[in-house]
């Protein structure tokens, strides 16, 4: 079994945060392990000395009060080993139980912490569901190096060792027949805890798979019931638990044949073991108490060996648990492309521009979404990146905070490459409402106070942020108002609330930049005018970059940057771009074309009107 001490280095610095349970523990199980050495003899000297009556050794026999209440000294001895022995073994349970949750917590918020430093592309690549699995379910299952580790190593190693050595002592034959059958037992334990391991591994991975489904049915519970997916999704469900279970089966086959080759060779040994015995007795070798201590070191030496062949299969599935949990904790993010400069600075208050210098992106070799992008935001400025589907517009968003890093080109904000800064410090300019409902499991007021973690937020910020994004009014009439617990997701609320919860957090964060990501997309035209009233008041004095099909947000931006084809092809001002009839021209005619009566039309119309662009005949709008 792949044990070394250097690979689980992390497990034992947080069990050192708990020394005094550690020391405790280790006292515990060495003396249980002593207490098992000694345990035998005290029936040794009852059963030569006072049934056979063999001589008295004369240590014992020049103590006159030892050699006469020889019986009651050894019942004694005999009921103190045993409440010493429960003693130790209470206090092993309860060291155990406080180390064991120690790691696992450690762990949890170790990985958990690296996660959320990880770029975005990490989660894509991997995941949700994994990830989830291995800051769990594996984190959970490290219990067992803990405990198998801790109880091998101060218990049954040193029970065997001493076993060994004390046999050695009193007749050197028994101890070679026992010494014989380790090496036997290392080959076996080597040869099935590998493929154990392996097993168990395939076995995490494929749990993991299972979790996938499962996070995402649920999350799109919607959706497969209107497409009558269920029998799809159950079929995939049902392969991977059939994996699961594959892996598991192939796993438990070699747990069992592992146990029942130890019991095996360990009762060929007491066979052995009685034999030489009976030989070394009529040789005089030994006494008949003397073989009692032998067969119960044999005996004593099945506990040790069983706890050996059970902790290996739990440990074996640890093993695949924590490879795994380090496989994430190796990860950094410059391995994903997105890389800390070692002297980054703080990024200054932004005050001039923000300049994409000929940017190209791709996720991986094959998808290349972004090809020479060039265009400058001034402050102030509202820019609208526009155009179809899969271009590449919340790419570019997604580059501006470093969720990725360009494959080659510059983003530079005030004439300098945003890779130099610090990424904490360049997040902390930046606002963002994204077009998916980002609602935490916490109240209202926290899901607000979030726009400010840095600092703590007073209920007076909350509520103005809240009136000022049109959000305080159905506050109130929710059962607690701005102490009413929202679910993950923000079920209870409606699409237009929940933009609007939105809209407060970037109120509060008052960032000098924000990115609006499809901010209108999916409110009826009540919520879009409460909404778009609410972005009114968050887009005065900043400097705005937004992805969006909303044609009033377009057509009331600085400037149009048109994206095709992971390309810039088109830049300029609304009015500008509708009268060279190009692309812009032709995206505005079909949103245009699907437009409904509704916020902002009338303003619309005038403004068509007045550039002599003609509404969409009925061709058009079909």
């Amino acid at each position: 079994m792949s044990f070394r001490l250097t690979k689980y280095r992390m497990v034992f610095h947080f069990l050192w945060d708990r020394k005094r349970a550690l020391l405790l523990l280790f006292f515990c199980l060495v003396g249980q392990a002593l207490l098992s050495i000694v345990e035998p003899w005290p029936l040794q000297a009852v059963f030569d000395y006072l049934l056979l009556n063999k001589p008295i050794p004369e240590v014992i026999a020049k103590h006159s009060f030892v050699a006469d209440h020889l019986l009651g000294l050894m019942i004694i001895a005999m009921v103190l080993i045993a409440l010493l022995m429960g003693l130790a073994l209470f206090g092993q349970n309860l060291c155990l139980v406080k180390l064991k949750q120690q790691v696992v917590k450690g762990l949890r918020v170790k990985v958990f912490g690296h996660v959320l430093e990880l770029p975005i592309a990490y989660f894509k690549k991997l995941g949700s569901g994994e990830v989830l699995s291995r800051i769990t379910a594996d984190t959970d299952n490290i219990q067992a190096i803990v405990e198998g580790g801790a109880i091998l190593v101060f218990r049954s190693f040193p029970t065997f060792f001493g076993i060994l050595c004390v046999m050695l002592l009193l007749d050197y034959p028994f101890a070679v027949v026992v010494a014989c059958i380790a090496p036997v037992l290392a080959v076996v334990t080597y040869y099935f805890s590998d493929r154990i391991r392996q097993y168990s591994k395939y076995k995490r991975f494929q749990e993991s798979r299972i979790m996938a489904v499962a996070e995402t049915a649920a999350r799109t519970l919607k959706c497969l019931k209107i497409l009558g997916l269920k029998n799809q999704e159950l079929h995939r469900f049902e392969q991977f638990c059939d994996a699961s279970n594959e892996a598991s089966k192939k796993a438990g086959m070699y747990e069992g044949a592992y146990g029942g080759a130890v019991n095996i060779l360990l009762s060929l040994g007491t066979a052995i073991v009685v034999l030489l015995g009976v030989v070394r007795i009529r040789e005089g070798h030994i006494t008949p108490g003397e073989l009692l201590v032998f067969m119960g070191y044999f005996r004593s030496m099945y506990k040790p060996v069983r706890e050996f062949t059970k902790y290996l299969g739990k440990i074996s599935k640890a093993s695949a648990s924590y490879d795994r949990i380090t496989e994430v904790l190796e990860i950094t993010p410059c391995d994903l492309g997105v890389c800390e400069a070692i002297d980054a600075v703080d990024a200054p208050p932004f005050s001039r521009e923000i300049r994409f210098d000929r940017v190209c992106f791709c996720y991986d070799k094959d998808r290349k979404v972004l090809h020479e992008v060039s265009f400058t935001v001034r402050k102030g400025e509202k820019v609208a990146i526009v155009g179809e589907s899969g271009a590449g517009k919340s790419t570019i968003l997604n580059l501006i905070p470093r969720f990725f890093d360009p494959t080659s080109g510059r983003i530079l904000l005030d004439g300098v490459d945003i890779k130099n800064f610090k990424i904490i410090s360049l997040r902390k300019q930046i606002a963002v409402v994204p077009q998916e409902h980002i609602i935490f499991h916490a109240s209202v007021f926290e899901n607000i106070a979030l726009g400010c973690p840095d600092r703590k937020v007073c209920e007076s910020e909350v509520i103005m942020a809240a009136k000022k994004a049109n959000a305080h009014e159905f506050i109130m009439r929710l059962p607690h108002g701005y102490d009413t617990i929202l679910g993950p997701g923000g079920v209870e609320l409606s699409g237009g609330q929940a933009k609007r919860l939105h809209i407060a957090r970037a109120l509060l964060r008052d960032a000098p930049i924000l990115l609006l990501d499809e901010p209108t997309s999916g409110l009826d035209p009540y919520a879009e005018s409460q909404v778009m009233e609410a972005f009114d008041r968050l887009m005065e004095h900043r400097t705005i970059i937004m992805v969006s099909h909303y044609l009033p947000l377009i057509a009331n931006s600085d400037t149009i940057v048109v994206i095709e084809g992971g390309q810039v092809v088109e830049l300029g001002q609304h009015g500008e771009l509708l009268r060279r009839k190009g692309v812009y021209y032709n995206f505005w005619r079909r949103q245009l074309a699907r437009a409904v009566p509704g916020y902002y039309l009338d303003q619309i119309m005038s403004e068509l009107s007045a550039l002599e662009i003609a509404w969409p005949d009925d061709d058009d709008r079909s």
